[in-house]
Parts: C-alpha cells; sequence; structure tokens
C-alpha cells in the first residue's frame, strides 16, 4: 500500500508560540477565545482545510446541506483545536493539570501483573498522544510505532518527559517491527495507531462508515505472533482540561491462536473498526484523520 497523501499542515511555530504565551500568562480561557477567530479563518478563507475534513464529516453526516456542514467541519476543528490548546497547557502547566478519568485502569493493571505483552491499538481520537503518557502505572516499558512530527514539538505535544514512551519509526529497519516483536516478547507495552498505515504497511479493507476504508494489520499480526492481548484505546474531550480514556481489552486466548491466522486478523480488525464507529458516534467532532480514509 502507497502511503496517504500528507494530510495538509496548518499552523506554524510562530502561531503555537502565541498560543503557549497566551496559557502561560493568561490562561486557559482566552487561549480558547483565540481559537474562535483563528478556525473561523481556516474554515472560511483556506479551502484546503475544508477539502480535509469534507471526506470525514460528509459520511458521519449524510444529507446535510452546504452552510449545515460548514458548520460542522468548523465545531470538527474548533474541538480539534481545543485538544491541541489541551495537550500543550499539559506540557507548560505540568500533567497534573489535566484531569483524566480512567476507569479501566484497574483491569489493566491487573492484565500487566500477568507479565504477557499488550498490543495498545490507538486511533486519531481526542488527546492520544497524552493517553499514552498516563500509562506508567502499569509498570511496563511504552514503545510507541509513530513518525514524528516536528510541528507537534513546537506546540507542546511531543513533551512526554524522561518516563514516556520509547518511540519507535515505522521509517526503521523492516518499518520497526523486530523492535516492537522483541518488546511484546519481554512483557512490554507496545501503542500503534489503527487508523493510520505507515508506508508500505500491510492494509485490509474493512466497512466503516457505510465505505470500505484501508486499515493496517500490524497490530493484530504483532498480537497473534507474540501471544499478546489487545487493547483498544479511546479519549473524549468531556470538558476543559478533562478527557475521559476508555480501554476494550481483547485478551488473546487459545481460541485467536487456535484460527487461521489471516481469519484472525480479519475478525480483530472488525472489533476495532466497529469500537472506533460506536465512539465517533458517540463524539462524532472528536475523529482527527483529516484526509480522504476511504479513497485507493
Amino acid at each position: 500500500m502507497s502511503p496517504p497523501k500528507r494530510e495538509p499542515r496548518y499552523g506554524n511555530r510562530p502561531g503555537h508560540q502565541i498560543f503557549r504565551w497566551v496559557i502561560r500568562h493568561l490562561g486557559m480561557g482566552p487561549a480558547y477565545k483565540v481559537l474562535v477567530p483563528v478556525i473561523g479563518y481556516y474554515v472560511l478563507f483556506r479551502p484546503s482545510a475544508v477539502r480535509a475534513a469534507a471526506p470525514y464529516i460528509r459520511r458521519r453526516f449524510p444529507r446535510k446541506g452546504c452552510f449545515q456542514r460548514l458548520w460542522q467541519i468548523y465545531r470538527h476543528y474548533y474541538q480539534f483545536g481545543a485538544c491541541l490548546v489541551d495537550q500543550a497547557a499539559a506540557g507548560i502547566l505540568g500533567p497534573e493539570s489535566l484531569r483524566i478519568e480512567f476507569p479501566d485502569a484497574e483491569d489493566l493493571s491487573r492484565i500487566a501483573r500477568e507479565g504477557r505483552g499488550l498490543v495498545f491499538i490507538t486511533s486519531h481520537v481526542g488527546i492520544w498522544q497524552r493517553a499514552i503518557s498516563v500509562l506508567g502505572f502499569m509498570k511496563r516499558t511504552v514503545y510507541l510505532h509513530l513518525r514524528q512530527d516536528p510541528s507537534s514539538e513546537s506546540m507542546g505535544l511531543a513533551e512526554f518527559g524522561d518516563d514516556g514512551p520509547r518511540v519507535i519509526s515505522p521509517d526503521g529497519f523492516l518499518g520497526g517491527i523486530p523492535e516492537l516483536s522483541s518488546a511484546l516478547a519481554h512483557g512490554n507495552i507496545v501503542a500503534i495507531m489503527g487508523d493510520r498505515g505507515f508506508g508500505s504497511a500491510t492494509c485490509e479493507k474493512a466497512a466503516f462508515l457505510g465505505e470500505d476504508a484501508s486499515f493496517p494489520l500490524l497490530p493484530y499480526h504483532l498480537a497473534l505472533s507474540t501471544k499478546s492481548d489487545l487493547a483498544v484505546l479511546l479519549t473524549s474531550r468531556t470538558g476543559p482540561m478533562r478527557f475521559r480514556l476508555r480501554a476494550v481489552t481483547i485478551r488473546m486466548t487459545d481460541d485467536w491462536l487456535a484460527m487461521d491466522k489471516d481469519a484472525a486478523r480479519s475478525l480483530l480488525l472488525r472489533r476495532y473498526v466497529g469500537l472506533l464507529e460506536d465512539h465517533i458516534g458517540e463524539h462524532p467532532y472528536m475523529w482527527f484523520n483529516f484526509f480522504d480514509f476511504w479513497a485507493d
């Protein structure tokens, strides 16, 4: 699979620095207010921004008129901007400033104590990067399969700290798979995007919001090959600096391991896609994959 067309990049280092200054000196309320005209500018005067959001909004909200759809795109980008501001603020004000509710934490701790590897399937929902940084309570090293974006660093989104995850680039040897497999074999945690394949990642089509889209198979391949459990991690913004995390666990039982590997991968993929659809059904402006995910 060839990589998807890179989504347009908005904002720049000076703009990010302005938001950081507002957060430091004026507080969160003014930072959210600054978002209003900024998002309005992009939606009204940057057609590329509308094109980037339209494939998802059109499928999530079918049968809507032009002006209704434009308003939905505005709300979509505003939630995206609010999540970025919240993540940046956590890096500036300290992680304790971010209130994260995680009702599944105890179940995950119990699974981690068993010593098996655990594959976290993350998605472009909410503050997924910051969510990864709160997994320290599991007392396992976290490896994050991610292509780092320099523009994120200027906004403060890559400030994981010394005890944060170890990043393995998909541009490394064999896409980083040997390192990921080794980490799981030693009982550690690997976090992989479930809704974005990198480079030449092997993908499979699955019905998503009424149309087939390509999803990477790497998380399921790793879980099956290393006999590691799976956990689908989903986040939602519940208010200013407030988020809720969900972790839906799929134990890698003998039933899964005895299946034909291709069939098992397909079933696990469809389970993930169903959970993602349910999540964005409840939080429609919280999925931030800004390109035509359904295009070949």
